[in-house]
């Protein structure tokens, strides 16, 4: 059963009540006979009354320094612990009064601050090593991310090459592509041309049968054979030149999609696009180049035939000099020229054809080009928002660090607040 502060103040103040007030009348009813017999009552009653005040008093000091004691003890305890000095303790009293229970706790108060504060140090130091760790992590995060943007600027950079590159390819193949129409207008012209040179030749074999108009005929007709198979000499000659132009051109579209795939493979899942058109030009550029070995082939049979022409003609011409009396020679002439001029009419005939497919095929590559062009202008742009991006991202993680920075110095000024206590 607790028996509290307030009923041990009751009790002990019954106590000394019955105490000083049962002595003073021991003394004023009993003792006075024999103590103070010749001493007046006012007196002697005043004196006992006096001395009862003084007990009273003498006692109720002795009462309030019993229990004040353990108030003192707290109040020190108390000042230790907001010193910071949390290893105090404080006496548990066996009387099983409000004493006992406030010095319970107050040791309950004081573990519990203790275990408090032990967590809030290591809670803060677990911040600390977490904000370093968060630092030391934002702040290669940022450096891999400042590289990724070195990387991407590179690309943007190669991407940026790439587009002034397709679009000089662009301007070349248009170039190529305005010479093949001409290389193709020069064809059937000469193809016209070696039309035209087999009827003089079949008008000028009617002309045979007269033996002097029909030898000066024929002479005046060789040599303007001479002149036609010379400027078909020209013709062939000149579509060789463009010939080797076209093959140089197609060598450059090979180096450009062999650039083109190097880029596409730099630029990952972007360029999945790029390579394949890279591929199709790759295989026109192949194309290009069988075309220009089949034209160059063509081109020197041509030539073969002009010189042998040429030569026909000039020894028709000669014999017809030394001998215009032989006329059915010249005939015969005639047709070895006829049939010269034919085999050379289908040679520039097919060389007509194989002019116009490389005039396609150019014109196709002109408009893949243009693709190209589109595609490495898209990349272009994907590049700079990637860029952008990554700008961005680079800034919030300066951001973040800078955050870190602050959550690690709060952590600090935490930790120094708490260094204060001793546990």
């Amino acid at each position: 059963m607790k028996f509290g502060i307030v009923k041990k103040m009751v009790l002990g103040i019954t106590l000394v009540s019955l105490t000083t007030y049962g002595t003073s009348a021991l003394f004023i009813f009993v003792l006075k006979d024999f103590i103070a017999s010749g001493m007046s009552d006012w007196l002697y009653i005043s004196i006992i009354l006096g001395l009862g005040v003084f007990w009273t008093g003498f006692l109720g000091w002795l009462a309030a320094n019993w229990f004040i004691k353990p108030l003192l003890k707290l109040t020190e305890a108390v000042n230790e612990a907001a010193k910071g000095n949390l290893q105090v303790t404080l006496p548990v009293h066996h009387s099983k009064d409000e004493m006992s229970t406030l010095s319970v706790s107050f040791n309950t108060m004081v573990d519990n601050l203790k275990q408090m504060i032990a967590e809030v140090s290591n809670n803060v130091n677990f911040t600390n090593q977490n904000a370093a760790s968060l630092s030391g992590a934002i702040t290669q995060a940022a450096h891999q991310v400042e590289t990724i943007a070195s990387t991407i600027d590179d690309i943007a950079q190669g991407v940026d090459q790439q587009e002034k590159s397709t679009l000089s390819t662009f301007t070349s193949v248009e170039q190529i592509t305005r010479a093949a129409e001409d290389v193709s207008d020069k064809a059937n012209s000469a193809l016209q041309l070696a039309h035209d040179m087999v009827g003089a030749i079949q008008e000028s074999g009617e002309v045979v049968h007269s033996l002097v108009n029909g030898l000066l005929g024929l002479t005046q007709a060789n040599q303007q054979t001479i002149d036609l198979v010379q400027e078909l000499d020209r013709n062939a000659v000149e579509i060789g030149n463009i010939s080797l132009v076209v093959g140089e051109i197609a060598d450059q579209t090979h180096l450009l999609a062999l650039n083109a795939s190097i880029e596409s493979a730099r630029a990952g899942e972007h360029g999945a696009g790029f390579a394949v058109v890279a591929g199709e030009i790759r295989k026109l550029a192949e194309q290009s180049s069988s075309a220009v070995s089949s034209i160059n082939e063509l081109i020197q049979q041509i030539q073969k035939h002009v010189a042998h022409v040429v030569s026909n003609i000039t020894n028709q011409v000669q014999m017809v000099d030394q001998e215009s009396s032989k006329g059915e020679q010249v005939k015969q002439a005639l047709s070895r020229i006829t049939a010269a001029t034919n085999e050379t009419t289908e040679s520039v005939d097919r060389i007509a054809e194989v002019v116009s497919d490389q005039v396609r095929q150019i014109e196709n590559t002109l408009e893949e080009t243009r693709e190209i062009a589109k595609i490495v202008k898209v990349i272009s742009e994907g590049a700079k928002r990637v860029a952008l991006s990554t700008q961005e991202q680079t800034a919030v993680m300066q951001e973040i660090a800078s955050s870190s920075e602050v959550l690690k110095e709060h952590a600090d000024s935490l930790n120094g607040k708490v260094k204060v206590f001793r546990l």
